[in-house]
């Protein structure tokens, strides 16, 4: 497994879940949020090491020193439980996304090194602390729900971004936006096969995979040195 980067968050987190997530009941008392809080950093942490499907109630009861009657109080069942880890995780990894790739923070930043930070917050999100919630995601991607949709969502905003800051590199706008979605695409499918396979030659575990992402997406924008 790769070495775990330090992301903003940390292992004790306050917990944001925006919208109402099914089957997660309502904490109001601190008590009660501080309990919740506590079942999903423990999951997040959990799934680095283990699969969702050998992750038990009971073992995340005693990981988080909470009762099994504590968990039913807060969701409904284990599908319930994974929604509100994917959630927090979703809102984590937006925070830190927003922070260090925005319009703003690319103002006065050359074409290159654009395309730099967009790989190093990429690398950096698929081997934080989350990369085994993002793992558990992308396996079920197959299910009903999608569970990889809102990351979907994530990727559209950064996508925006990445147009907006990259705008001035080409006469031809249309043209500049279609190959910023497909950077994007070829990071992130990079990064999504890394995620299930570990037998490449460019990987997470040491720093390849993120120079040849970086040496790829510059020479494909027309960037070489």
């Amino acid at each position: 497994m790769p070495k775990m980067v330090a992301l903003k968050t940390e292992h004790s987190a306050v917990v944001t879940l925006s919208g109402d997530i099914p089957g997660v009941f309502e904490a109001r008392q601190k008590r009660s949020v501080r309990i919740r809080d506590s079942f999903i950093n423990v999951g997040v942490e959990a799934l680095n090491e283990i699969r969702l499907k050998d992750l038990t109630v009971a073992a995340l009861c005693q990981r988080s020193g909470n009762s099994v009657g504590a968990f039913y109080t807060r969701f409904q069942d284990k599908d319930a439980y994974f929604r509100a880890v994917r959630g927090f995780t979703i809102e984590s990894l937006e925070q830190e996304a927003l922070v260090r790739f925005s319009v703003d923070s690319l103002q006065g930043v050359g074409s290159k090194e654009i395309l730099h930070l967009l790989v190093d917050l990429m690398v950096d999100i698929f081997t934080s602390r989350f990369r085994g919630v993002l793992r558990e995601s992308l396996v079920l991607i197959l299910e009903p729900d999608d569970p990889w949709a809102p990351m979907r969502g994530s990727a559209l905003k950064i996508v925006s971004i990445l147009q907006e800051g990259l705008a001035d590199t080409s006469s031809e706008r249309t043209d500049t936006d279609i190959r910023c979605r497909f950077c994007f695409q070829l990071i992130v499918g990079a990064l999504q096969n890394d995620l299930v396979n570990d037998y490449h030659v460019f990987t997470t575990k040491d720093s390849s995979l993120r120079r040849g992402l970086k040496e790829a997406v510059c020479a494909y924008m027309g960037l070489k040195d």
